[in-house]
Formats: C-alpha cells, structure tokens, sequence
C-alpha cells in the first residue's frame, strides 16, 4: 500500500515536469524557427509575417555581424530628454533638458569593466525608432510602435534616476552631427548637425 501512495503522489510531479518540459521545447522551436526566418532571405512565409518575426527577435534576440565587420559611425548622436509634472496647485511644470548621452558616457568612463547596457542600449533604442518613424513620429504598425515603446521605457527610467521629482511625461531632443570625413574641418550644408524633436510621452507617476 505504501508503494501504492506513492506512486501516486508521482503522478501529479512526473505530469508537470512533462509539461515544463514540453513548454520549454516549444518555446526552443519557436526561437529557432522565429531567428531562421529572420536571418533567412526573404521568402513568402516571412514577408507575410515580418511582424511577428520583427516582434519576436527585437530587441533582445537582435542578429548581427558588427564583431567581425563592424561599422564605422558616420553620426555622432547626442540624445537630451526633459520631464513634465502637475504641481500640487495644477499648474504644469517642466524640468530642464538632461543630457542623458553624457551620463551614459560618463557611466564607462574610466570604467574597467564598463556596462554594456549603459553603453549602448539607449543609442541603439533610439536607432531603431528613427529606422521604423518618419518625421511626423507617427508609429505606422506593430513594429514601429514596439520601437517606439521601447525608447520610451529606457529613456523614462534614465531620466527616473536624474529627476528629483516624480513626472507624468517625458520628452526627448536628438541633436545629430555628421562626422567630417579626413581632410575636412568646415562643415558644409550636407552635414550640418540637425535637431528632431520628439512629442510629449506620458508615464507612469514614478517614472517607471
């Protein structure tokens, strides 16, 4: 009878161990099917589903070749947010503009073992929002407003831990500067620096 109850009670862990089990080989297949047809030439099965395939891969599971061949920057990008608040009598404040560029660099600066987050996460954020958005900042489909919510994540919390003050909205200013090829010291017409200014966001209260 002891063996009975035993085996019993077996029953119930041997059905959830399958089951993680079986959930964790789906998601495998899922992630290597969902990276093929990302890395694949395009084909009818991911034109026709390029969303999900972009939603899946993007911004965390992102393949690239930039460690054997990597690419020289031909912009230097410069990335200032700002936050707006209600004050207790209703009026609508806003905060000056944080360069949050220079935190970033000043955050691996004489750093031995400097955070690759802080590096680059921001850049690389904003990088593919301008690839998804026109000038208008209009979020067209699920992959644009995806980019569009993740700039908007990373940058609220950059700004969280520079505010004073909890805020209700954010705003950021990218002010681009095309690097002068050798030789050129003047900058002409074609690569002047340029500014895009983005619309208000709303957050949360806290800033998270």
């Amino acid at each position: 009878m002891r063996q009975r109850y035993g085996e019993q009670g077996e029953k119930p862990q041997r059905v959830l161990r399958g089951a993680v089990v079986g959930l964790c080989a789906a998601a495998a297949l899922t992630h290597v099917l969902m990276t093929f047809l990302h890395v694949a030439p395009s084909n009818p099965i991911s034109e026709r589903y390029r969303a999900q395939i972009n939603a899946w891969i993007s911004p965390y599971f992102e393949q690239n070749w930039l460690l054997f061949a990597p690419n020289p920057e031909p912009i230097r990008t410069q990335i200032f947010g700002r936050t707006g608040w209600t004050d207790a009598a209703g009026r609508r404040e806003t905060g000056d503009w944080v360069d949050l560029t220079a935190a970033d660099n000043a955050a691996v600066t004489h750093n031995v073992y400097p955070s690759r987050t802080n590096q680059a996460m921001l850049h690389r954020a904003w990088n593919a929002y301008a690839e998804a958005h026109g000038e208008d900042e209009v979020s067209v489909d699920e992959y644009s407003l995806l980019r569009a919510e993740n700039l908007r994540n990373i940058a609220t919390r950059r700004l969280a831990e520079l505010s004073p003050q909890p805020f209700q909205v954010i705003r950021l200013r990218v002010v681009a500067t095309p690097i002068l090829p050798p030789g050129e010291t003047t900058p002409t017409d074609e690569n002047k620096p340029y500014t895009r200014l983005l619309p208000w966001w709303n957050v949360t209260s806290d800033g998270s």
